[in-house]
């Protein structure tokens, strides 16, 4: 008997949903049928290419009673509407990072979704790549000793990316705290048990031509006494990438290479940008890794490392080293890459149709939220700010 399929729409087309749409197609449980978004020509592309129907509202996507569930990936600020709209014409909902913009906003989509007996899944982190799970499977599984503390740190030009004026407003979502910070605090949540006691952080403004911090630091205390240092630098003069064997990286292959310089005129960066949406794609783009090819490198979100009291573990181009006595190093490998998307479109499916428990919920979804506000908040007032809506990893 064959499997029942799930039929997706996708809400918001542009350059962050043209990277999902491989795992769209991929995913043999999943039907894309419909596309809503506020350009026609990415509709019209959109339709010529994936037989799906087309609508320029989240409102008329979500009223088609062909679609079972959404994919929410507009702009940050339109995250919460447009969850709520789903979940109040009773679509279950995953939605990309940032889960939202406020606490207040992620604890309304919360209460939609419940109200509506609807599952709602915070995705498109990097904690669901396969290195990255399996990293925190090896230090859940208690064989190299209690985990002692975590490191996750990035360095990337993300600042001096073509950019959109809401990417570089921190009232609308703008910015790498909220834009990034979410990758950081999923991969040690996930690691560490999800429970962060508190946490101590400061931001950077270092080029004031782009109005918004470009890099952070912070500090995290879980619940039982772990530290974890996450920081993250969007100002492009050294790639992490050294440190994590060339993969993962601005330079890594399909990453592309444009960067702003100040030379340029909003209208000449937004043609940029523009031109890395789902409606300009080119045909020159370099082909994604094959899925589920072994010998294919697994891509760190820069640099993690794992301190347990018998051994460091942190991702390998294949999987996951694991350094025990007198630095010995083994390699436990992983699934090549899957599609960017296609764990939290497994992950709802899973729920949806099997019943299985979502981890990254909107629960967990709301967690990460209060660590990636609380940095803001420590930042501004210096000090420390404890936490009141963790949740543990289950199981």
């Amino acid at each position: 008997m064959a499997e029942p399929v799930l039929k997706l729409g996708l809400i918001g087309i542009g350059s962050g949903a043209r990277g999902l749409l491989e795992a769209f197609v991929a995913h043999p449980g999943i039907k894309l049928v419909a596309a809503a978004d506020t350009r026609q020509d990415a509709l019209d592309k959109f339709a010529g290419e994936y037989g799906a129907k087309t609508y320029n509202s989240a409102e008329a996507l979500c009223s088609d009673p062909n679609v079972d569930a959404v994919w929410v990936a507009t702009p940050n600020h339109f995250h919460a509407e447009h969850v709520i709209i789903a979940a109040e014409h009773k679509k279950h909902v995953v939605v990309s990072k940032p889960m939202a913009v406020s606490l207040e906003q992620c604890q309304a989509m919360v209460a939609a979704t419940d109200k509506n007996g609807v599952k709602l899944l915070a995705g498109h982190t990097q904690s669901m790549l396969p290195g990255v799970t399996r990293l925190a499977e090896l230090v859940r599984s208690g064989d190299y000793g209690p985990l002692g503390m975590l490191h996750s740190w990035n360095y990337t030009p993300w600042i001096y990316r073509p950019r959109m004026p809401e990417e570089l407003d921190a009232t609308k979502g703008g910015g790498v705290v909220f834009r990034q910070s979410p990758h950081h605090i999923d991969i040690v949540r996930l690691i560490g048990g999800g429970m962060v006691r508190s946490v101590r952080a400061m931001t950077l403004l270092l080029d004031p031509s782009r109005p918004v911090p470009g890099a952070f630091v912070a500090y995290l205390e879980f619940e039982n006494g772990v530290p974890a240092t996450i920081i993250y630098s969007g100002y492009g003069h050294f790639d992490s990438a050294e440190l994590t064997f060339g993969l993962g990286g601005f330079t890594s292959p399909g990453r592309g290479a444009v960067l702003v310089g100040s030379g340029l005129t909003n209208e000449e960066e937004q043609a940029l940008k523009e031109a890395a949406r789902y409606s300009a794609r080119s045909a020159n783009q370099p082909p994604p890794p094959v899925f589920g090819d072994k010998d294919v490198p697994s891509t760190p979100f820069g640099l993690t490392i794992a301190s347990c009291t018998k051994a460091d573990l942190r991702q390998s181009p294949k999987g996951v080293y694991i350094y025990g006595e007198q630095g010995a190093r083994t390699e436990v490998p992983v699934q090549g890459p899957v599609p960017r998307g296609y764990a939290e479109l497994d992950e709802l499916y899973q729920g949806v149709v099997n019943g299985k428990p979502i981890v990254h919920d909107g629960r967990w979804g709301l967690a990460t939220q209060e660590v990636t506000m609380a940095i803001l908040q420590s930042a501004q007032e210096r000090r420390e700010i404890m936490m009141q809506h963790q949740v543990a990893f289950p199981g």
